[in-house]
């Protein structure tokens, strides 16, 4: 299997964790096939390129870094229409990767940002799994002797587990609680902290399921609420344009027969939208921003 075949195989699995990586697993994709179609005419290229982007966007609709790899990857192909195949491809393969760093020196910058909201002995409520979550999480861990994090289930995939496993070798104190603790752990907690798969531009953001109910526990016990993504997650058109992800309904419920036969109706998607009036601050690479700066800091 080559290079490519493995990583679209992946992200078909769903095996790709988070969006910012997601979003870069795509770019690679992009940038593998517009090299793998340098030598084809300039029809063949420009369809491999745009069936590489509309796949990305089509396997997670609700991440926005996935949108803005496959904008940058069109805005390459319009911008070299008149070039010879080879260089529009070399093109295409350096915006993608220049989209890589990017990505990677932003999530970088996230501990830092991120430092002043976390002090000793806090307890720190979060939900699901994200890389810009993990950074964060990681540095405060490490400079705030006794902190508790409290790790919502993050049901049908728990994803929650594969944030357990970065912290596990920080001095955090680490709990568990079922997604429908949330209450429970929100009445504890200094703080939470959650990712973002989407930024809208009014300020509201896209997450896994449990986010809007986590949030909303924590304005009922007054609890603040920071989310955690780079200002590249920030989707520049209409809210709509987003969709939420629907998960297949085996993972919510296995082979339960009544669900198999259709007699029981299984709604599994996979994110839902949270309010900007629920937000206390976004975590990003241009610092803490309140959601009415984010659209400005996004440049749109």
């Amino acid at each position: 299997m080559s290079k490519l075949e493995a990583i679209r195989a992946a992200v078909n699995a769903n095996e790709v964790k988070g969006g910012s990586r997601f979003g870069r697993a795509v770019a690679e994709v992009i940038a593998l096939t517009a090299e793998r179609a340098a030598d084809g005419n300039r029809a063949e290229f420009e369809a491999a390129v745009e069936e590489a982007a509309a796949w990305g966007v089509a396997t997670k609709p609700s991440m926005t870094s996935v949108h803005a790899v496959a904008r940058i990857a069109r805005q390459t192909l319009r911008a070299t229409d008149a070039a010879p195949v080879a260089e529009a491809a070399t093109a295409v393969a350096a915006a993608m990767r220049d989209f890589i760093a990017a990505s990677i020196a932003a999530i970088a910058s996230l501990a830092e940002h991120g430092r002043a909201l976390f002090r000793p002995g806090q307890v720190v409520m979060t939900h699901s799994y994200s890389e810009s979550l993990g950074i964060v999480l990681k540095a405060a861990a490490l400079a705030c002797p006794g902190l508790t994090i409290q790790l919502m289930e993050s049901r049908p995939l728990r994803e929650s587990r594969l944030l357990a496993a970065e912290l596990a070798a920080t001095p955090a104190r680490l709990e568990l609680y079922s997604d429908a603790g949330m209450a429970i752990a929100a009445a504890k907690a200094d703080l939470c902290i959650v990712g973002a798969d989407a930024i809208l531009r009014d300020g509201s953001f896209a997450n896994k399921t449990g986010s809007l109910p986590a949030a909303l526990a924590c304005r009922h016990f007054g609890v603040p609420f920071h989310v955690a993504g780079e200002i590249s997650k920030v989707h520049p058109g209409a809210a709509d344009e987003v969709s939420m992800e629907m998960r297949p309904k085996e993972e919510l419920v296995g082979d339960w027969d009544l669900a198999a036969s259709g007699r029981v109706a299984v709604v599994n998607q996979f994110f839902e939208v949270v309010p900007a009036v629920l937000v206390t601050s976004f975590v990003t690479d241009r610092g803490l921003l309140a959601p009415a700066e984010i659209a400005a800091a996004a440049g749109i």
